[in-house]
């Protein structure tokens, strides 16, 4: 059969190069996304700082401390001072006294639920069981990694892609096809297809990810 027939070094080449672009592409894009966000909340909280600004434009200091004489205020030893306007000022001398601080002390409590952030969806290390743990239970080492998705911290990421991904890069792909003038598509019904040899392309880089029969049945 014509459709399978073997992949060329150049369509993996670029396949994997328009897989980087279309990485790159959603990367910058999140980030964009992000920075908007940003200064939106920005924006929305100087606003709100101005309206508190305009509330207290015009109004002058206004001392509410009061300070309750004690009984003896007459035989407390007092304190005097002269202001910049040499006016007299006196204040009764009250004494604190020395407090012990508290020891620093520490405690530790179990939680009774796992908390997981956003963020964290790679695993970044593999805890060392010991060989004599892995030979009786070794599924506990892939059931950790399946719960990250399979992303562990150093892992090389050409082995992802995410269905916005796989169609954006079968789209890409077949407007190459096009340029080269090579023909893309196959007849099915009413609907052109992509060459199955697009599809072949992208199972030989990601072989993860399905049979070429598989790839383009989820593209359908």
């Amino acid at each position: 059969m014509s459709g399978r027939r073997k992949v060329s070094a150049e369509w993996k080449k670029r396949v994997k190069s328009e897989y980087t672009r279309l990485r790159s592409l959603k990367k910058f894009k999140r980030a964009d996304e992000i920075k908007a966000a940003w200064n939106q909340n920005r924006a929305h909280l100087n606003e709100l700082l101005e309206q508190e600004d305009q509330t207290m434009i015009g109004m002058g200091p206004v001392w509410v401390c009061s300070v309750e004489a004690p009984p003896h205020q007459a035989v407390m030893r007092r304190t005097h001072v002269t202001s910049s306007c040499s006016e007299p000022l006196s204040v009764p001398i009250r004494t604190i006294s020395a407090v012990n601080p508290i020891p620093t002390m520490y405690t530790w409590a179990p939680l009774q639920q796992n908390f997981m952030v956003e963020d964290e969806t790679v695993l970044h290390n593999i805890p060392y069981m010991g060989d004599e743990v892995l030979d009786q239970d070794g599924k506990f080492i892939e059931e950790l990694i399946r719960n990250y998705d399979g992303k562990v911290h150093g892992d090389r990421e050409t082995g992802f892609i995410d269905d916005e991904i796989f169609v954006e890069l079968v789209d890409t792909l077949v407007q190459q096809y096009q340029e080269d003038g090579t023909d893309s598509s196959s007849s099915v019904g009413k609907r052109d297809f992509p060459c199955f040899a697009i599809f072949q392309a992208i199972s030989a880089l990601f072989p993860d990810k399905g049979s070429p029969e598989e790839l383009r049945e989820k593209y359908d």
